[in-house]
């Protein structure tokens, strides 16, 4: 079987910075694959070697790393694409097509259309096969995701499309999963009788000018909460699945998406330079923070409040589980610390569960206390890189890391509220909390874990 990988944005940051690195990692972990590399930066397969691969790079990978000049706005784009790859698979019995589109969202419907005429007029005396690899966000709001859905299943089955939310191949986003349903102790408190809330904090320290056209059209809704925020709510409330495979896994994520109504409780904000290096004002959102329920037998009447955004002053990147207190309304001491399990994924993977015990020398006095599990120090820091797991499944053809389209719409229902253009957006000085953090935790009567 020949695998060969059209990388569509192939000179852009996702592709350079994330896949290219995976490909070359999973190429000398004895993978076969060949990527064509399409894009309109560089002329030659000699200057976009020259300009994005590592010079120190093996020959193992960059020989089966080609280029292609490639402009979808030209008319000899898909005549030279069907040329290129009519003579790379020449000779072959079986080849198998692996279509990635690393690219904003608006150019996803000339970019299908593209590929289907390529796929018709591609002619060999060979067993085709194909997939298609879609980037987030899959779409702009509901409304486009699905027509975009129905775009692609114009020339792909459903089992030839992979949805790509890389946070799926994040070890702290598989361990949510075992740690909940590979442990009877965990499994028998996780839900409304013991859980008081749940926050989910992803500050970031970086601004988005240097990808301000990609970034501008997207916001934080669409880049981050829509996808990454809301697959992180499923694991940690859908109910126990009949196994870990895709198929109920998917079952069950999609019913807690059901059972979440549209976001009405938010606030969004911008950095205040925003914009800045382009000479003009940017109004898209770079922050949002918001509460949310999940209407389940075992999760009702927890509240989730999530915060994320660009520009703060330091990397914060957790979730807190915060379980009821009865024991120091019984006892009358005030003083008696939460339980709590603290998932923190960045700078990197650990999970504490903090539990109160006796302070030496004290009169039954506690102190909160700290198990921790470090991920680096239990199997080692060189664990694969998120993409380097994704690419894999796909080479796989195992879809088990990959959302479904009815979680997709879902998802978009959910914030849909959040997407509207006359919402109100704060200008907050970088590295600095927008006050609408503060203004939901004192609405709300909560404190942020920080």
């Amino acid at each position: 079987m020949r695998t060969i990988i059209i990388q569509f944005g192939g000179t852009g940051d996702l592709a350079v910075k994330k896949l290219y690195p995976a490909y070359r990692n999973l190429m000398g972990h004895g993978y076969e694959f060949e990527v064509l590399a399409l894009g309109r930066r560089y002329k030659n397969r000699e200057e976009f070697l020259k300009e994005t691969i590592d010079k120190e790079a093996p020959k193992s990978f960059t020989d089966h790393l080609d280029y292609l000049f490639y402009d979808t706005s030209e008319e000899q784009a898909v005549p030279n694409l069907i040329a290129s790859l009519t003579e790379k698979i020449k000779g072959s019995r079986n080849v198998h097509f692996i279509y990635y589109l690393a690219l904003q969202p608006s150019l996803y419907e000339d970019a299908i259309h593209q590929i289907k005429e390529v796929d018709n007029a591609l002619s060999c005396d060979c067993k085709r096969t194909k997939r298609i690899v879609v980037e987030k966000p899959f779409g702009f709001d509901l409304e486009s995701a699905k027509r975009y859905n129905r775009i692609l299943e114009q020339a792909f089955a459903d089992k030839e499309i992979f949805r790509i939310d890389h946070y799926l191949g994040k070890e702290f986003m598989q361990n949510i999963l075992l740690m909940r349903f590979h442990n009877d102790i965990i499994r028998r408190i996780w839900d409304n009788r013991t859980i008081e809330s749940i926050q989910i904090i992803f500050d970031e320290t970086h601004g988005v000018d240097q990808r301000l056209g990609f970034y501008e059209k997207i916001g934080v809704v669409r880049d981050t909460i829509q996808n990454h925020i809301m697959q992180i709510i499923t694991y940690l409330t859908m109910g126990e699945p009949a196994s870990l495979t895709p198929g109920d896994i998917a079952i069950e994520k999609v019913k807690v998406l059901k059972s979440i109504s549209p976001i009405e409780d938010f606030h969004m904000g911008r950095y205040e330079s925003l914009g800045a290096t382009s000479g003009r004002v940017v109004q898209t959102p770079t922050y949002g923070a918001f509460k949310l329920s999940v209407n389940s037998y075992d999760f009702a009447n927890i509240p989730i409040y999530v915060r994320t955004g660009k520009m703060q002053k330091e990397p914060k990147s957790l979730i807190y589980i915060k379980f009821k207190n009865m024991t120091k309304q019984v006892m009358h001491n005030e003083k008696i610390a939460d339980n709590s399990v603290i998932i923190t994924i960045h700078p990197e993977l650990t999970i504490d569960i903090s539990m109160n015990l006796k302070v030496p020398n004290t009169s039954w006095e506690s102190k909160p206390v700290r198990f921790r599990f470090s991920q680096s120090d239990t199997f080692g820091a060189n664990t694969p890189e998120a993409y380097e797991q994704i690419l894999e499944k796909i080479l796989l053809d195992d879809k088990s890391l990959f959302p479904t389209m009815e979680e997709i719409n879902e998802a978009w229902r959910i914030v849909e509220p959040m997407l509207k253009d006359d919402i109100p957006v704060e200008v907050y000085p970088m590295k600095t909390l927008p006050r609408l953090v503060n203004e939901i935790a004192e609405k709300n009567g909560f404190e942020w874990f920080d």
